[in-house]
């Protein structure tokens, strides 16, 4: 027997008890809320999902206690549909992103939590000096493990991107960073400019990634 998604208890324990009636869990990580199938985890990027499904997706925090951000994906009708349900999901006075059809919250989620552990390892070596450890900062060995995770959320936006039909980058970085200013309640995918704009700042950071593979100390065998 699969045992409860932990993300999908979490968000139905924020529900009023009038609310938390009308959700009908189901499988491993869903429910369903007024005929609306709500998946309660990042779902495949090439997931091809109806158009009365929707994902949700917690954000990673370091502090259990710290209100965590929901990220959502679907078709904007079912959104619209979902208004009250996702004001109790996201918690009392706090915003949730919606980042456009299924599979764009699983994006978001993704860049989130890699950009969120990229500050890791540095903050904690940091940390033990601040509290007075004799430790020495390896920076070639924390701009290596930044390089790895920059490639694998290179290739992740370029799948995203391909998902959708974008098969080139734009020349122009500026119509995207001017898209990507614009309120993200506000954009109908967000995913798609937040994947674009990673995929051109990676690729224009090549050129460092290259000085710093020079760097590094050789391995011999």
């Amino acid at each position: 027997m699969l045992a409860p998604s932990h993300d999908r208890d979490t968000l139905l324990h924020r529900l009023p008890a009038e609310q938390a009636v009308l959700c009908t869990p189901q499988g491993h990580d869903l429910f369903i809320w007024q005929g609306i199938t709500l998946h309660c985890r990042p779902l495949p990027l090439d997931a091809s999902k109806p158009g009365d499904h929707m994902e949700l997706c917690l954000l990673w925090q370091p502090l259990p206690e710290s209100p965590t951000a929901l990220l959502v994906a679907g078709h904007p009708a079912k959104h619209q549909q979902c208004q009250p349900l996702l004001q109790s999901l996201a918690g009392a006075g706090q915003p949730w992103l919606y980042c456009g059809p299924t599979g764009a919250a699983g994006l978001c989620k993704r860049v989130f939590d890699s950009l969120f552990y990229l500050a890791g390892p540095a903050l904690a070596q940091h940390a033990s000096q601040a509290q007075g450890a004799a430790v020495q900062i390896d920076w070639l060995s924390l701009v290596r493990q930044q390089q790895q995770l920059a490639d694998k959320l290179a290739a992740l936006c370029r799948h995203y991107l391909t998902q959708h039909g974008v098969y080139q980058l734009p020349q122009d970085a500026n119509s995207v960073l001017d898209r990507f200013r614009q309120p993200p309640q506000q954009q109908a995918h967000y995913a798609l400019t937040l994947a674009t704009l990673l995929a051109l700042a990676l690729e224009l950071g090549e050129p460092a990634r290259k000085l710093f593979d020079s760097l590094l100390p050789q391995t011999h065998t």
